[in-house]
């Protein structure tokens, strides 16, 4: 399917560009995260400008949403640290097993 750079495209043409399932198409715009959608007279169109801005939202969510992950990550190795049953907390064995000698 060869499809124009300034061409509007329908929600089909755009699922099948942005190699999404029209399932995670109808998700994403139930949650408010789709592309604006022209109507045409009934007709649904996705047009250039808003499929641009669409990747420009999505890439700010991508962000936003690993630094969120990373900070995530730093608080749960802070709490795992102060744990009793870290590593760093664990008492040596008083007595080591004796390595056999390699022969």
């Amino acid at each position: 399917m060869e499809i124009g750079p300034k061409r509007s495209l329908s929600q089909d043409q755009f699922c099948w560009l942005e190699n999404i399932s029209r399932s995670k198409y109808f998700e994403l715009k139930k949650r408010g995260l789709g592309p604006d959608v022209t109507d045409i007279d009934g007709l649904q169109r996705i047009t250039p400008e808003s499929r641009e801005a669409w990747h420009e939202r999505m890439a700010e969510r991508a962000k936003g949403e690993a630094a969120r992950r990373r900070e995530l990550a730093v608080i749960a190795g802070r709490a795992a640290a102060l744990s009793p049953k870290h590593v760093s907390r664990r008492r040596r064995p008083e007595h080591r097993r004796h390595r056999r000698p390699r022969p």
